[in-house]
C-alpha cells in the first residue's frame, strides 16, 4: 500500500504530476519513527504520550545509553516495526554534543530488514 509523504518538519510533498507524493510501507515507517523520535511528549492532543521528545533534549546533559534507552522504549510502541523480531540500536558519541544514531528494526508489513540512521 503507498501511503502520503511526509517528514518530520517539512511539508507534504509534490509527485512530479503535482499530486501528493506517496511512499511505500518501508519508507512510511521510517518516516514515522522520525515524527516520533522528534514529538515532544503532549505535542499530539489526541495522544499525550506520543513522542520521545527529542528535540527538548537539546541543550541537556545526554549520554549514549540514555538516547539508546528512548529509542528502545519507543521502537516498542512503533506499530511499523514487527515486534517479534530484534531491534538494535547503536549510538555513537560524536563529542561536543553531538551522537549518531543508527536503528536497524524488521519493516513488519514487509518482513525485510531495514536501517535508519540519524544524528542529534
Amino acid at each position: 500500500m503507498n501511503l502520503i509523504s511526509h517528514v518530520f518538519g517539512g511539508d507534504i510533498l509534490l509527485d512530479s504530476s503535482g499530486g501528493i507524493a506517496v511512499v511505500d510501507e518501508p519508507t512510511a515507517t521510517q518516516q514515522s519513527i522520525l515524527r516520533r523520535l522528534c514529538t515532544n511528549p503532549g505535542g499530539y492532543l489526541w495522544s499525550l504520550d506520543y513522542g520521545a521528545g527529542a528535540p527538548a533534549m537539546i541543550g541537556s546533559p545526554i549520554t549514549a545509553a540514555m538516547i539508546q534507552g528512548v529509542i528502545a522504549e519507543q521502537m516498542a510502541m512503533e506499530t511499523g516495526v514487527d515486534q517479534s523480531q530484534p531491534v538494535t540500536t547503536t549510538v555513537t558519541d560524536n563529542g561536543g554534543g553531538s551522537f549518531t544514531c543508527l536503528i536497524q528494526y524488521t519493516d513488519a508489513a514487509t518482513q525485510t530488514q531495514q536501517a535508519l540512521s540519524y544524528a542529534t
